[in-house]
């Protein structure tokens, strides 16, 4: 059997991303709970409030391969957005290039 025969693996085969709280530490927090406060009193939903982070977890093992911080919650939806969607097209090693996510574990066979 040939190379053109197997079938492509993709990261998602090892990979998911989700949207998790943001840890950037009590100085941004408080930024962003102010910009929310703000935003809030121009009549804004106040989403500046909660920080999100992509998050890029193996499957097998739930290791962090990757965090990316996000600014508002609807950045971080458009950001997960994109993390997927390159996570079903792209292999392995395409996706941990793209992305610059680091995997010490081997690739699950």
């Amino acid at each position: 059997m040939n190379s053109a025969e197997l079938p492509q693996s993709h990261a998602a085969d090892e990979y998911e991303a989700d949207l998790e709280k943001s840890n950037n530490g009590p100085v941004r927090a408080a930024v962003r709970w102010a910009a929310g406060l703000v935003d809030g009193f121009f009549g804004g939903d106040g989403s500046e409030v909660v920080g999100a982070s992509v998050v890029v977890h193996r499957l097998d093992n739930k290791a962090e391969v990757l965090r990316l911080d996000a600014g508002t919650i609807e950045e971080a939806e458009s950001l997960v957005a994109m993390v997927r969607s390159d996570l079903e097209e792209l292999s392995h090693e395409e996706f941990l290039d793209r992305w610059g996510g680091r995997d010490s574990a081997e690739p699950v066979a």
